[in-house]
């Protein structure tokens, strides 16, 4: 299956990982993310798929983890977090790319699940890595600082900023500043190119991430939880504690893109894919909705209602993602171009292009320029073009982040060598590659 999710986002992932070994300053970029790359860069030896496969593990790695802290919890259906992680439709959807999102959640959830441990300097050294896994995760740190203090173990909060204070030392030499995780954010507020939208357009999106079931579960589990704090003779217990930690990370995470989606900032495009983080949170707070003593006493129910919600999951999830799927059409577009045209009209020139999948298909490293062929993640001037140069033009990133339009493109004196275009729903992906005269 040579499908994969995730768009440009998990080409660039990718190659980050792949050449991370001959560029090791890989292992310190911002957008590919420290974390991700870490682990990413074995597999991505492998090949794309090689990614994917760590993905996937990462997913069920988070689904287990879920369970885990759902059996310390005292939850008898905890071995259903599993299912009901992999099986929400954007972690299924999500596991099969390049994309940050599920080693994050994995990252996420093995942090709390120490802390439900009450191995508070372990989970606090596991969750010091979230800001190096993805940037918007710095919210987190004055929940898990508040948890500390209530559970009277503040002593373990200097351990959430370990990871910080590793990777600023081992930044520091290559960025000549040992705040670089910071002040070398590549973030700003790019509204103008991934927008702005509805402050309810995750809520609106539901079911893209957590389907009707899980939904039914969560809302179960919620009003739950509710009754129980305002019950007059309820006690906070431990347990309370840490279910209250998990929805205060759901819900801060979800309000938090809610809010930058609705301003435009943070260069937010308002991808439900984000949502993967929190899935695994979602599937064990889930869980407590099914803690009634008719549906836990006997076990032969357990493995009844366990085996029809995960029956339920994966029909869901197969339903809207049906496989083997086709790849994207700027993809499909793209593998219509022919390689060896392009390397014989490029003949000792240069090369520019703004997708990242055209250097996998290209197989050329971003970073290395020896090899005459150039990624551009910035604006890209068409007067820099030279004579006998090539340049690959796209409807999507070329159009947009590089703000080239093809009229442009047209009128900069170049001629038409190949191209290749797919049409869908109305859409059509193009591409073109064009030789200057």
């Amino acid at each position: 299956m040579e499908w994969t999710s995730g768009g440009g986002d998990t080409y660039t992932h990718y190659l980050i990982a792949k050449y991370a070994f001959k560029h090791p300053e890989h292992f310190l970029d911002h957008w590919g993310k420290p974390i991700f790359t870490l682990f990413a860069a074995p597999f991505a030896q492998f090949g794309l798929k090689g990614v994917e496969a760590m993905n996937i593990l990462s997913g069920i790695g988070a689904g287990i983890f879920a369970a885990l802290t759902a059996k310390e919890l005292g939850y008898k259906y905890s071995f259903l977090a599993v299912a009901l992680t992999v099986f929400a439709p954007v972690m299924y959807m999500g596991i099969y790319s390049g994309l940050t999102e599920p080693i994050s959640s994995l990252i996420l959830v093995a942090g709390v699940y120490f802390y439900s441990r009450k191995k508070y300097i372990g989970g606090s050294v596991i969750l010091s890595f979230l800001i190096l896994c993805r940037t918007e995760l710095f919210i987190y740190f004055p929940i898990f600082i508040l948890f500390l203090w209530w559970v009277k173990s503040l002593k373990s909060a200097p351990y959430l900023v370990a990871g910080f204070l590793l990777y600023s030392f081992i930044g520091w030499p290559h960025y000549g500043d040992f705040f670089w995780i910071i002040t070398k954010q590549p973030y700003t507020d790019a509204s103008a190119v991934y927008g702005s939208g509805n402050f309810w357009h995750y809520a609106e999106s539901y079911d893209q991430f957590i389907h009707q079931l899980l939904s039914v579960l969560l809302a179960v589990s919620l009003i739950r939880l509710i009754l129980e704090l305002i019950l007059p003779k309820f006690k906070i217990t431990f347990q309370t504690k840490v279910e209250l930690l998990v929805i205060s990370l759901v819900l801060s995470f979800f309000f938090a893109h809610s809010l930058v989606w609705w301003l435009g900032a943070g260069a937010s495009a308002g991808l439900v894919r984000v949502m993967m983080v929190i899935v695994p949170l979602i599937a064990l707070l889930s869980l407590k909705a099914l803690e009634w003593k008719w549906l836990t006493q006997y076990k032969l129910v357990v493995l009844a209602v366990g085996c029809c919600i995960i029956y339920t999951t994966k029909k869901v999830a197969e339903h809207l993602y049906e496989f083997p799927k086709n790849e994207s059409l700027e993809v499909l577009a793209m593998r219509q171009l022919d390689p060896a045209l392009i390397n014989e009209q490029l003949g000792g020139k240069n090369l520019f292009y703004y997708h990242s999948f055209l250097a996998v298909y290209l197989d050329s490293d971003p970073a290395d320029s020896t090899d005459g062929k150039f990624f551009f993640n910035y604006h890209f001037y068409l007067d820099d073009l030279q004579s006998g140069d090539i340049y690959i033009w796209d409807n999507h990133f070329a159009a947009r982040e590089g703000q080239t339009t093809l009229d442009m493109v047209l009128e900069s004196g170049v001629e038409l060598i190949d191209e290749g275009a797919e049409t869908w729903d109305g859409y059509t992906a193009e591409v073109k590659v064009f030789k200057k005269l």
